[in-house]
């Protein structure tokens, strides 16, 4: 008796954490992408203290989104990051980064995972950029998705997103995104999404606004501020106006290595936490 209700309870316990698990899928497809949001998720990365802005910034993981970014002659960086999804729940996410040039033209591999036993994502992009003139820039890359849910047979599909960046003066750039704009694989559909934004350099401060549109949802606009001390330590705030997401976070910087940590903190869900190690190869 003694082992049947053992066994009773263990289903029990993995019945409710898979109903758990479903439902945080349901709220962030629901909350931000209507057909594959779990690939949206803002948590992953540096970027996410500072609202997920990607379309702006000198780091690996904006340089996934908006490949244009990317400057000729940058030494060779690895970057590596994880995150808990919607703590005390089994899902989780992370990604590999990496960042070389090949004949002086900058490229960007990237592989990102989230998930649990049940269901999971794969993400897999490679991008680069062409330099127009001095001060501006595009770029493209070729992203491979694949969903799996125990029980159902795997989605995949392949897309191609295109990004511009341009240095409007010393103090003020732009930058712009859409993604998904053309796509491979009928047995799964990917929105598209565009994002544009602008940076403003003020001292030691960046403030950053963005604006996202994808598919039938609203236009969502993203704030984030980013403070340097030194060389040495950057702080960086967010909020996204449609979801109400708040994010923070911290990152140390030596000569060859990084440290970030980040926090995303949603009004339905459970808090995420994030780490992140970067590491500039000789």
């Amino acid at each position: 008796k003694q082992s049947s209700k053992s066994k009773v309870g263990k289903i029990m316990i993995h019945i409710k954490k898979t109903m758990c698990v479903c439902a945080v899928i349901l709220a962030v497809i629901s909350r931000i992408s209507p057909v594959f949001g779990a690939f949206e998720y803002i948590g992953l990365g540096w970027p996410a203290a500072t609202a997920n802005i990607k379309v702006l910034g000198q780091h690996p993981h904006q340089f996934v989104v908006n490949p244009a970014l990317m400057e000729s002659g940058l030494c060779p960086q690895i970057s590596l990051s994880y995150q808990n999804p919607f703590q005390s729940l089994d899902l989780q996410a992370g990604s590999v980064t990496i960042y070389n040039s090949i004949w002086q033209r900058p490229y960007i591999h990237s592989l990102e995972y989230f998930g649990d036993e049940q269901y999971s994502e794969l993400k897999f992009i490679n991008g680069t950029t062409w330099k127009l003139e001095e001060g501006f820039r595009v770029g493209v890359t070729v992203n491979y998705h694949r969903l799996a849910i125990t029980g159902f047979n795997c989605r995949q599909g392949v897309t191609l997103s295109l990004g511009s960046y341009a240095e409007l003066s010393d103090q003020i750039k732009v930058g712009s995104v859409v993604e998904h704009a053309i796509q491979w694989g009928q047995n799964i559909s990917l929105p598209q999404k565009f994002q544009m934004g602008g940076q403003y350099e003020m001292g030691p401060a960046k403030i950053v606004l963005a604006l996202e549109k994808e598919s039938a949802l609203p236009v969502e606009a993203c704030l984030g501020l980013l403070i340097s001390s030194g060389s040495l330590l950057q702080i960086g705030v967010g909020y996204r106006d449609l979801s109400g997401m708040m994010s923070a976070g911290w990152r140390m910087r030596t000569q060859r290595i990084s440290l970030h940590y980040a926090c995303v903190m949603h009004p339905l869900l459970p808090v995420s936490h994030g780490f992140g190690l970067e590491l500039i190869l000789p």
